[in-house]
């Protein structure tokens, strides 16, 4: 009887939980992205290049990507050999720790999740921006859905021309190039990957700096340019807030926000750059019934709780949330006193 049910959770349990485990046997460092975006096809394209250590013998390792076309896979510069059933690539092979390894995966993908395409055939405006909380950044970009597994990822991508691109990290060149414009970021922290993020469209931006000297890179479309004061009201002092009163330093290079058309939430805590929905795009007058200040005040927090700490799976979620809403609350504590506070607290 013992035997059977062993049997039976095994066959429930289904082959990928012989991966779960992944990261016990192999660490992935870093991931060189280098993709080109097409709106019109709805297409995302290029190459990730993996580097890799072996923590112990294995006989595979795997990448998730979900619905692409793996066009090649070189392991020390030659072709090999992978299986593929449309949620993984699998490398089956003699792996043996030792030196850094380095992978480099060409694909292309028709994303369905996590990266939507906006407006390029209708009325909304022209706006590219993804979304891997809960849909997976593995449905655009081979990577880890196990948020155990962080990598410092370096980002190229190709848009294109009269668009503005921002991402996680350190903008180290924007290059004009024959039929597109290259906007090149860099990271210097790991992270895990469903917090890669992108956002393409007709933006300005302005930056501010925290107390502490980070810089806070606000955009905004080019029409709401009178929106923008109410929109990022109080983002410095938020900012200054968090930082004093959880008492670590900001973990990132700088923070970017970003509204977007049709946002999937009200916003996401990408790793160093959040993307919200623009129904917080506000006026003054608007202000009183619907801002952005509590949204501002939990994406940020999320840095920390969610980002430079974050859950070992789903199941503790709670975790990211309730640390976020919980400082979002002292934040407005802080802003608006007292009675709001316990008035908040009571609702």
């Amino acid at each position: 009887m013992l035997m059977r049910l062993l049997l039976l959770i095994i066959i429930l349990a289904g082959p990928g939980s012989f991966y779960a485990q992944q990261t016990e046997v192999v660490d992935f460092k870093r991931a060189g992205v280098d993709v080109w975006i097409g709106p019109d096809e709805k297409i995302v394209y290029g190459s990730v290049s993996f580097e890799f250590e072996i923590l112990k013998p294995t006989d595979s390792i795997y990448i998730d990507a979900r619905n692409m076309r793996i066009e090649e896979i070189r392991y020390a510069e030659e072709k090999i050999a992978f299986d593929y059933d449309e949620k993984r690539i699998v490398l089956k092979r003699n792996w043996l720790p030792g030196k850094t390894e380095e992978l480099l995966v060409r694909y292309r993908a028709w994303p369905k999740k996590a990266m939507y395409f906006l407006g390029w055939d209708n009325a909304a405006p022209d706006e590219v921006w993804t979304q891997g909380q809960g849909k997976y950044t593995s449905h655009w970009l081979p990577s880890f859905d196990d948020m155990n597994e962080k990598l410092e990822f370096d980002i190229e991508i190709h848009a294109p021309k009269g668009f503005m691109v921002a991402s996680n990290g350190k903008l180290i060149s924007s290059t004009h190039l024959p039929d597109n414009q290259s906007w090149k970021y860099d990271m210097d922290r790991p992270m895990s990957s469903y917090l890669v993020a992108l956002a393409i469209g007709k933006y300005q931006k302005q930056t501010l700096l925290s107390r502490s000297g980070v810089p806070m890179e606000l955009y905004y479309r080019i029409t709401d340019s009178n929106r923008f004061e109410p929109t990022y009201r109080y983002s410095k002092a938020i900012f200054d807030f968090l930082e004093t009163e959880i008492g670590v330093s900001y973990p990132w290079q700088n923070y970017k926000q970003i509204p977007v058309h049709d946002f999937l939430y009200a916003g996401m805590e990408n790793t160093g750059a959040t993307i919200f929905s623009d129904e917080f795009v506000i006026d003054s007058i608007a202000f009183n019934d619907r801002n952005y200040v509590r949204v501002n005040a939990h994406e940020l927090a999320h840095q920390w709780f969610g980002n430079l700490v974050t859950e070992t799976s789903g199941t503790h979620h709670w975790l990211h949330e309730g640390f976020a809403s919980y400082y979002a609350l002292l934040a407005e504590r802080h802003l608006f006193g007292d009675d709001h506070f316990y008035w908040s607290l009571y609702k």
